[in-house]
Order: C-alpha cells, then structure tokens, then sequence
C-alpha cells in the first residue's frame, strides 16, 4: 500500500498516528475516541492519494464516530453518520472501483455545473430540515452541528462522484468540526482532545488532497491526450 507514497505521505501518517496515541494516554481519553481518531486520519490520506481502500476505513471510523457523537449529545453527527455518510462511502466504494488507473488510483472526473448547481441548492432545503429536526432532539451547538452535516454530505457525495471539489467542502467541514469539538474542550472536558485533534490532522490532509488530485488530474490527462 505504500509503495508509490512520498516522502512527506508516510512522514504525516507517522507523526499523525504517534500524535494521536500520545494525546489519548496523556488527557487518558476512551479507545473508541482514540479510534475515531485513526480511522478518520488513515482515510483522509488514503483519499488525498485516491485509494478505494480509504472507503474500507471511512466505513469503519463512521461508525465509531457516530458513537462518540451519541454520548457527547452531538444528534446532528450521530444522523449524519448513520443516514448520509455511511450509504455515500458504500456508493463510494463501488464507484472507485470501477474507475482505476493502471497504478490502481482513482480516475478523477469533471462533473457538470448542472450538477454542481442541483447539489448545492438542494442544501438550502436540507438546511431547513436538518436544523429542525436536531432542535427537537435539544443538540448541543445546534447551529454548528447543522452546517457540519450540510458540509459533510456535499463533500462526500462529490469525492463519491471522484471529483476534486470534495475537499474543499470537507476542509469548510473541518474548520466547523474544530468549533464543534473545540467548544467543549475550551470548557474543560480535556478527555475530548484526541477527538479535536481530528479534524486539525483531517485538516492538513484535506489540504494535501486539493494539491495531490490536481497532480493525479494532471497525470491522467496526459495519459489519455
């Protein structure tokens, strides 16, 4: 698996990982939030290199984040996780397989601006309702929580489409995702810091994401010219 990575690729997944285990016996968080933390770590760079094998830990870390949202009474997170991006990754999953280059890396696409258009309006409408449905379940920071779900769904349905502006929305996503988990945090609960450290590692490897696929877009259309 890591056979065609840099330099700095294998560097960040190290310092990452070491980072992440380090936090989590220092402020002595649960191992479910340690493995939130891993997973959603290990998939964010496995989609900055566009390796279907990203969706097999996206899967796994949606679901250990959806529980760790359940017990710190995030509703918005724990229905984005079960009801958008569980099914999308499985979408997901399907769609990278069948579209492989010869170095078994996903062929980026250009969709339509009709397309583009269609999905970001509809969050107007999804907007309204997600909204309301977690103001009946009482969610903490409501306002956050709502648009890191809008955020989320438009960013995995567009990298579940194999285009490059998914990580646009998933680095809105983290910046959210960093007030979400850092208003706790502010206000004492120091066992949530592996969790923070997320998004600010998902962050820096959304960053990367935007940069690696243009080179991966790049490559592939001289290939095929």
């Amino acid at each position: 698996m890591l056979k065609d990575w840099t330099k700095f690729e294998i560097s960040f997944f190290i310092i990452g990982t070491i980072l992440t285990v380090a936090v989590t016996i220092i402020f002595k968080s649960i191992w479910v939030e340690m493995a939130s933390t891993l997973l959603y770590f290990w998939t964010a760079i496995l989609q900055a290199k566009g390796k279907y094998i990203c969706y097999i830990f996206g899967i796994l870390c949606a679901s250990f984040y959806a529980y760790v949202s359940y017990i710190n009474l995030y509703y918005g997170e724990v229905i984005l996780e079960v009801c958008c991006t569980i099914p999308l990754m499985v979408a997901g999953l399907i769609n990278w397989l069948r579209h492989q280059d010869d170095t078994d890396t996903v062929i980026v696409k250009e969709i339509t601006k009709k397309e583009l258009t269609i999905v970001l309006l509809s969050q107007i409408l999804l907007f309204i309702i997600v909204y309301y449905l977690l103001k009946a379940f009482n969610t903490n920071n409501l306002i956050p929580s709502t648009l890191s779900v809008l955020a989320s769904v438009v960013a995995t349905y567009l990298n579940a489409r194999r285009c490059e502006y998914g990580f646009i929305s998933f680095i809105i996503n983290d910046l959210i995702l960093i007030v979400l988990w850092g208003i706790p945090v502010v206000n004492g609960d120091l066992t949530l810091i592996p969790v923070l450290l997320c998004p600010v590692l998902l962050l820096i490897g959304d960053i990367y994401g935007v940069y690696n696929w243009k080179r991966i877009k790049i490559r592939q259309s001289a290939i095929n010219v």
